[in-house]
């Protein structure tokens, strides 16, 4: 944590977090520090905030976020990797009839934001930690914007994202990739500037417990038919039948 912290200090998201967050918001960024390491990041999950019950999420302030490293490579994805986009996502909804693209089939974003669109919520591609600062912690600060995740994330981040969940008064639930994720500074700085030849994997019973976490998230009616992206946020566009 504070070797990431020291190293970022000479990097522009370091300012901008100074800037945005702990210059304004001193006390609330000093609780934040302190309670991330309280934090149990040893297990297959890591809760923060006042995330005790799945049922505490979803709804238009609750956000899916999913590192960009899990975008197939072989088929590559369509949307192209370094990017927030997914193209299957945005075209939703899709007809019956519509084959999914190969790249797509097993693609873990694919799956997780389709479920997500299901519980009503925004879908965040993540690539880099100054874009994750500007569209999550500072929003989330600021207006509120989100209360409630959902995050796929290299064991590297997960403290120092804490940190940002926490002064942005964000609850939510981290899961860690298992595979081909960033272990060190070099690495995930690397990848924060979008070189990342390897492609992160979840571990198969995280995949399940998410899969499951938001099925029992889904709202019913359906509570949204499709996505807008605003900015670089997939948000829910209101059901036919909420939006006459």
């Amino acid at each position: 944590m504070w070797a990431f912290c020291w190293h970022s200090l000479f990097r522009e998201y370091g300012w901008q977090f100074f800037r945005r967050i702990v210059w304004p918001h001193p006390v609330k960024t000093a609780k934040a520090v302190r309670a991330s390491g309280a934090l149990d990041y040893t297990g297959d999950r890591t809760a923060v905030g006042a995330a005790d019950s799945e049922q505490t999420f979803g709804g238009a302030r609750s956000l899916v976020g999913v590192g960009f490293c899990l975008k197939p490579l072989d088929p590559p994805c369509p949307s192209g990797r370094f990017n927030h986009d997914c193209r299957f996502l945005e075209t939703l909804p899709r007809s019956e009839a519509d084959e999914i693209p190969a790249a797509c089939r097993s693609c873990a974003i694919r799956e997780i934001g389709t479920l997500a669109l299901r519980a009503g919520a925004a879908v965040y591609v993540m690539t880099s930690a100054q874009d994750i600062l500007l569209d999550v912690f500072a929003p989330a600060l600021n207006e509120s914007r989100f209360t409630s995740g959902l995050f796929t994330l290299c064991r590297y981040s997960l403290r120092p994202f804490a940190v940002g969940l926490l002064a942005g008064g964000v609850r939510g639930w981290m899961f860690p990739f298992e595979k081909g994720d960033c272990r060190d500074y070099p690495t995930w700085l690397r990848a924060d500037r979008g070189t990342k030849e390897e492609r992160t994997e979840l571990k198969p019973s995280n995949r399940t417990a998410i899969r499951e976490f938001l099925r029992a998230a889904a709202q019913k009616p359906a509570a949204a038919s499709g996505f807008e992206k605003r900015g670089h946020v997939l948000f829910p566009l209101p059901a036919e039948s909420e939006a006459k």
